[in-house]
């Protein structure tokens, strides 16, 4: 595995709901499915639990582009966007990555 650096390597990385709160510069819980939702959009979600994601991370430019990823998280848009997503199913159609993360959506929406 190649070093990808601050704690990434290349292949599947493992997030916990702590480091990505250490990344938001906050000590408040965020919704962790909705997290999921959101970044789902952009990255392959490989499994999830209730605190923590693996994802699959190549290179160093994809690091970065994840860490701003996260950063542009805000809580109460994304949330309200988690729950409108559920109570429909546009999401089938409309959301970016649907070959990807189909199994995992349909587990957020399942638990909601």
């Amino acid at each position: 595995m190649i070093d990808l650096g601050y704690g990434f390597v290349s292949g599947i990385n493992r997030i916990n709901k702590k480091r990505v709160c250490s990344w938001l510069h906050t000590s408040e819980d965020i919704t962790w499915k909705a997290f999921i939702w959101y970044l789902s959009e952009y990255f392959e979600i490989c499994e999830f639990g209730d605190d923590w994601l693996t994802t699959k991370i190549v290179s160093t430019k994809q690091r970065k582009f994840f860490y701003d990823i996260v950063i542009q998280y805000k809580e109460s848009v994304c949330v309200q966007n988690y729950i409108n997503d559920c109570e429909n199913e546009l999401w089938k159609t409309h959301k970016r990555g649907i070959k990807s993360n189909y199994g995992v959506w349909c587990k957020l929406v399942e638990n909601i």
